[in-house]
């Protein structure tokens, strides 16, 4: 109203002005000649003239005055603003008097003891500093006061009271008065019939008191999410067809004193409760609805019988909103799949009262055909444009497909450079085209990290890695490693391409050399590796690697087990292997570092000797798959199966490198690395002085694997499991026995730390033998790649 006023006043001081100005000045355009900016002090004049469409130059227009009048209070500096106009060298000069807004200096709380002065500041909205805005600090002031609701103070008074300082700045303290702290102690449920009393309560947000409420927020009245549970209540009846129910608004009983009664001990006891609500809801739950009939108006281009097959909602079915809301779904989904992401589907009812039915028709407009417009990517400071646009299964001109864009997410969220992926489908007025925006937040992909921890297989050991996962903004992986511990030591150099030539081939080069210490010997390692990968399917991979594996026996302290002596007297203490592994894969996990969904199913045979030449001349194939099923409140669900053979294909044996060894992380948890070996004709597995095994290994492995991941702290990565494992190794004298495998079960913590997934477990034996110890701990770490 106030600026309604101004501006009517300052089009009559305009129609004044000119009409004191003899005809023969104003017959013709007048010019604005001159601009100023007066009363402003904090406001820089060049904010003013940048905000305003007036110009020098320009025809003076009473109609834009107007509007940049509007223009610099949208500003929010101001609270008040005029224009003057003055004769100035044969035109106008235009005056924008300004008057600007006290600040707020400071903002304080005064009476808060329940709710921290941290817990304030993150919902209130108002700033020091800022310009003074009354509507601003009332709204703030309902945002306290429904926090103190929420913490089950519900008469809770904020008063905002402001101190003008000299000057005309202002501060703003907010006076509290808590109250009591009220607790919900009753939800009253009437009317109902058809849904129980205890399923209706157990839906709503808000919860009775009871003796763990401090565990949680039940027991606290939850004004704002009232609404959500009238809501929640009338879904239930309407997913259970009675469509006509009517669940009345809440009411909100205070009761200062309560009596309550209880038995004990065949006593009666009463004592007195203060400070309680409860909670009441009247529903009228009327008739229930089956579906009449199911039609479709609309389609042209998907059949009746095809879209028929979306729905689930049948004729006699019992009606409900949920099922019929999936199948609206099912239906976009499908007209989705034909690129035309803009058809629509609305359901129309016929409700029949006498027959206690309704028809339902689903209409539908198909809409056209919907191609990708242009793909914008940014937030990539680093990483190159191509590195995000290869990992896109669409194209710019390609048809739309919602699909296709999921898996888009999916293979750049895998890359493992960001640390968010957003993609923003935009669809373009008046065209049947949809623009990608692509926007990324890059995160460090180079580390230097030196540290220690440790591994129930090396003990204490020491780990130094510079890793580079997108070297130069190419999606390159460079790595170097050191690795010490009392019985490992591994020098690694890492390179791998993921698009040679910019194809989508990848290869990759490992440099190696590693010292272990086994039982009563030690083994010395060098070599290397060249591998070369291609896409077969969105899913589907093959690869295949050479490898040229240098290894020595040395300072063999105890006297050799029968495998490690005939492996000397075949191979001598060296040994050369040449190899070429074949590996084929699918994997369609969502995302590879902590897998909700999808499965990773993957196949290799490696073939050593003859042609490649190498003492050792083998075949060695195993298998694995695991599977991930999502389950309620982010949980999942894993299993997972691998089984493995190697078999020599010439007299000599089979390397003990080569053989499996089954016990530990990543296969059987509880049991000690490679304890969980064969018994036959290389006698028991015997305990040393020290107590440690003598590890033989097997040439057949079966291993089964069950997990169940559960959040701790979401927003840190941190989760909890529990696990059930199976496994064996067999040796050659024995077939695969399922009935003869060691079992084992525990629980343990996953976090995905910026190293990359570090897993603490602990696994206990079931069935324990006498060699084997009741527990093991288990920690390892995993990294990017």
């Amino acid at each position: 109203m106030v600026l309604i006023q101004r501006t009517t006043v300052l089009l009559v001081a305009i129609l004044a002005f000119f009409a004191s100005v003899p005809a023969t000045i104003y017959a013709e355009d007048v010019l604005v000649t001159l601009i100023e900016v007066q009363g402003n002090r904090r406001i820089e004049s060049a904010t003013v003239l940048a905000k305003i469409k007036t110009r020098e130059g320009a025809v003076f227009s009473p109609s834009q005055l107007k509007e940049d009048i509007r223009l610099l209070y949208q500003l929010g500096h101001f609270e008040d603003v005029q224009v003057k106009t003055e004769g100035f060298e044969q035109g106008l000069k235009v005056i924008f008097w300004v008057k600007e807004k006290p600040l707020i200096r400071e903002i304080s709380y005064e009476g808060n003891e329940e709710v921290t002065l941290e817990k304030l500041k993150e919902i209130v909205t108002l700033l020091p500093r800022t310009a003074f805005n009354q509507q601003l600090i009332q709204d703030n002031a309902e945002k306290i006061r429904l926090k103190y609701q929420d913490s089950g103070y519900y008469h809770a008074v904020i008063v905002p009271v402001i101190v003008e300082l000299k000057g005309g700045d202002k501060n703003v303290v907010y006076y509290i008065e808590e109250g009591k702290k009220i607790r919900l102690s009753e939800v009253i449920i009437t009317g109902n019939t058809v849904i129980p009393t205890a399923e209706i309560k157990e839906s709503m947000k808000n919860q009775e008191h009871w003796f763990f409420s401090f565990f949680g927020t039940s027991g606290t009245l939850r004004s704002e999410e009232l609404k959500e549970d009238v809501e929640t209540v009338r879904n239930l009846y309407y997913n259970r067809g009675y469509i006509q129910v009517q669940v009345s608004d809440p009411i909100v009983e205070e009761r200062p004193l309560t009596l309550h009664t209880h038995e004990f001990l065949g006593q009666t006891e009463t004592y007195t409760t203060s400070n309680e609500v409860a909670i009441r809801i009247h529903i009228q739950e009327g008739d229930q609805f089956q579906v009449g009939s199911v039609s479709l108006k609309g389609n042209t281009t998907i059949t009746d019988n095809e879209l028929l097959k979306e729905i689930k909602l049948k004729r006699g079915d019992i009606f409900s909103r949920e099922i019929l809301r999936q199948d609206v779904a099912r239906i976009m989904d499908r007209y989705d799949s034909i690129a035309r992401p803009f058809a629509s589907v609305v359901p129309l009812f016929n409700i029949d009262q006498e027959k206690k039915t309704v028809a339902l028709a689903f209409e539908i407009q198909e809409g056209g055909e919907v191609r990708i417009g242009r793909i914008d990517i940014t937030g990539n400071n680093k990483s190159r444009d191509k590195v995000v646009r290869r990992e896109m299964r669409l194209d710019e001109g390609d048809l739309y497909s919602k699909k296709a864009l999921k898996r888009s997410y999916e293979r750049i969220n895998n890359l493992n450079f960001f640390e968010t992926v957003d993609i923003a489908p935009e669809r373009r007025l008046q065209e049947p085209v949809m623009d990608l925006n692509i926007r990324v937040k890059e995160k460090m992909t180079g580390s230097l990290s030196i540290g220690g921890g440790y591994s129930s297989v090396d003990k204490l050991m020491g780990i130094a890695e510079i890793t580079q996962g997108n070297l130069g903004g190419r999606g390159q992986l460079l790595k170097f490693k050191v690795q010490w511990s009392r019985t490992r030591r591994i020098y690694m150099v890492s390179f791998m391409e993921p698009y040679l030539f910019d194809k989508a081939v990848w290869g990759r080069v490992d440099v190696y050399n590693q010292d272990q210490t086994f039982d009563g010997y030690k083994l010395r390692s060098t070599g290397f590796g060249l591998g070369i990968g291609k896409s077969f399917t969105e899913y589907v991979a093959g690869s295949l690697r050479y490898s040229l594996d240098q290894s020595n026996i040395y300072d063999i302290s105890t006297a050799p087990t029968y495998l490690l002596q005939r492996q000397i007297d075949s191979y001598g203490t060296a040994i050369t292997t040449s190899s070429l592994t074949a590996n084929l894969s699918r994997d369609s996990r969502d995302f590879y570092l902590d897998p909700k969904t999808g499965s990773r199913n993957t196949v290799f045979v490696q073939y050593a000797g003859g042609p490649l030449g190498g003492g050792p001349s083998f075949i060695k194939s195993v298998a694995d798959s695991a599977w991930y099923f999502p389950l309620f409140w982010d949980t999942v669900f894993m299993t997972r199966g691998r089984v493995g053979y190697v078999d020599t294909l010439i007299e000599l044996p089979i390397p003990t490198g080569e053989r499996f060894f089954i016990g530990g992380a990543g296969s059987v948890r509880g049991y000690r690395y490679g304890s969980v070996g064969t018994i036959g004709p290389y006698g028991p597995i015997e305990v040393g002085p020290d107590g440690t095994l003598t590890r033989i290994g097997g040439n057949k492995e079966l291993i089964f694997n069950i997990e169940y991941t559960f959040p701790i702290v979401p927003a840190a990565r941190l989760k909890g499991l529990l696990f059930y494992d199976m496994g064996r190794a067999f040796n050659e004298y024995e077939p695969l026995r399922p009935m003869q495998l060691r079992h084992s079960y525990g629980w343990g913590f996953w976090w995905l730390s910026p190293m990359g997934p570090l897993r603490f477990e602990w696994g206990y034996i079931v069935n324990r033998k006498a060699t084997d110890q009741p527990s093991q701990f288990e920690f390892s770490i995993g990294t990017l790649f």
